[in-house]
């Protein structure tokens, strides 16, 4: 009774081991959020994670990576059988071994166990070729979109320096003149350094750690498959010649494989897994930057800061060239009152230096050309020099060569208007960065062209080794089959009948 029992326990156990990764993939949510992440968090008890994307979180990479739980059951349980039946084989005596392991109802299948050996061994090894490709493939994927990533990155940090020092050149100017704008991009720049020490710190802090964790997939991946895919071949010299200390060493190094391609295999719905969330956070953060967990690893600013930052400045720029404007037009107008100039009615009516704001809104800035006559707010200083009068030339001097701008005043629009253009100049960037533009190019490239084939490739890579552990365990199987059909016989080489059934050879399992 003891018997029949067990070979009963053992089947229900192998059925759950063969079904679970299954019911697992069957089970994976593809809902919303709140669905998505419904996992069980070892870190807490096994309750149910109460989360999101964030790889920050230890409870979110404990609760994705307990998603691959069927594998690592099925590979314990494995383990676990492993040890109890080497156990078993080194304390039973010979006589107990002869008499137990006897499978006299095995003798009527010789061939069809045989082929359904070699079917299995084929199946497992063009499982391993299939791993292999499939390996390979996921590999390129991960360092594509990583390579994606860190570029975008490297561009945004590029963007970042260029237009924290020119807001520092601007500071440097308007420090004289205008104490509140200089404090305003002052606070600018720092948040835009805060955003360039990140971009810093993710790529050669946790660069090289992505890197290590891909390779060592890789290699892992592809020393199991291959490892496996050669013993698979060596397993023909015994099994044709009927050495049995052969067979065992090979049933022995196929029992290792196979738990660890579980072990693999529920690594690799962890990484499928994780591929979606991956996915399905670009995508939400391509929606609303602000609201998504990736905003607290992007550059971007906060944006009631930095809208505010870009109306401040857009409104000083304007201001200052409406001003402007105002007092060149007057000044015009008084010269050609007194006689000495008749230049007033060649000044556009935009007045003479151009309004880079005209006919758009303060907050969106598109750089555009100016009307005819006027002046770009950089080249003012230019004009404006010949007119100026300063301080080490006499006054008479100045007054016989038309030369009435004090040099005070001069510097102070030199000072605004370099201020001014540079700003003019970095204002898309800083649009850019403050509004996250760049990033969701990104993203969204990244979810056009390369999350699918990336999500495909984990999921090959993960079914591929699904179907490659359960190949090998029905493999394993068979093989101890076959040990025990074919112990204490006589066979010839390349045959599959035993030469006669009454003899008996004095090799143990």
């Amino acid at each position: 009774m003891t018997k029949p029992r067990n070979i009963g326990v053992l089947s229900q156990l192998l059925l759950m081991a063969v079904i679970s990764p299954i019911l697992a993939a069957s089970s994976f949510p593809y809902g919303g959020d709140h669905e998505r992440f419904k996992r069980r968090d070892p870190l807490n008890s096994f309750t149910y994670y109460d989360g999101s994307f964030n790889v920050r979180d230890k409870h979110y990479w404990a609760a994705t990576a307990f998603t691959g739980i069927h594998g690592y059951a099925v590979a314990g349980v494995l383990l676990i059988a492993g040890v109890c039946f080497g156990i078993y084989l080194a304390f039973s005596d010979k006589r107990s071994r002869v008499s137990s392991t006897r499978c006299p109802y095995l003798d009527r299948y010789y061939l069809p166990l045989f082929l359904l050996l070699l079917l299995f061994m084929f199946l497992s090894m063009a499982a391993s070729g299939i791993v292999i490709a499939a390996n390979q493939s996921s590999r390129n994927r991960t360092e594509e979109m990583k390579e994606t990533i860190d570029k975008a990155g490297e561009d945004v940090d590029i963007n970042i320096r260029t237009v924290i020092t020119s807001l520092t050149r601007i500071q440097y100017l308007l420090r004289p003149y205008d104490q509140k704008t200089t404090q305003l991009l002052n606070v600018t720049s720092h948040r835009l350094r805060k955003g360039s020490l990140l971009i810093q710190s993710f790529v050669h802090t946790n660069g090289p750690t992505i890197d290590l964790a891909i390779n060592i997939s890789y290699v892992t991946h592809l020393m199991i498959a291959s490892t496996n895919l050669f013993v698979l071949l060596l397993a023909f010299g015994p099994i044709l010649l009927h050495w049995h200390p052969g067979f065992i060493m090979v049933i022995f190094l196929c029992w290792i494989l196979t738990t660890l391609s579980w072990v693999l295999t529920g690594f690799d719905f962890f990484l499928h897994t994780f591929a979606e969330d991956l996915c399905s956070a670009f995508s939400g953060f391509v929606q609303n930057p602000q609201k998504n967990t990736l905003s607290s690893l992007s550059p971007c600013m906060d944006p009631l800061h930095s809208d505010r930052t870009l109306i401040e400045v857009s409104s000083m720029i304007r201001n200052f060239i409406t001003e402007l404007n105002s007092k060149v037009s007057d000044s015009m107008r008084s010269y050609a009152l007194t006689g000495r100039s008749n230049t007033a009615s060649l000044v556009p009516k935009s007045g003479l230096v151009c309004d880079p704001f005209a006919g758009q809104q303060i907050n969106s800035y598109t750089p555009q050309s100016c009307s005819n006559g006027a002046i770009p707010i950089g080249e003012f200083p230019n004009v404006l020099s010949r007119f100026t009068c300063h301080d080490k030339v006499p006054p008479e001097t100045c007054r016989i060569t038309g030369k009435f701008i004090p040099e005070a005043a001069y510097l102070r629009v030199y000072a605004y208007s370099n201020s001014a253009q540079g700003m003019l100049d970095i204002l898309p960037s800083l649009q850019n960065l403050t509004q996250c533009l760049y990033v969701k190019d990104t993203l969204s490239s990244i979810l056009s062209n390369q999350c699918k084939p990336f999500r495909a490739s984990m999921y090959r890579l993960w079914a591929s080794m699904l179907a490659l552990s359960l190949f090998m365990k029905v493999t394993v199987l068979l093989f101890l089959a076959k040990a025990f059909q074919e112990k204490g016989k006589s066979f010839a080489r390349f045959t599959i009948y035993p030469t006669s059934s009454g003899e008996m050879r004095q090799v143990n399992l």
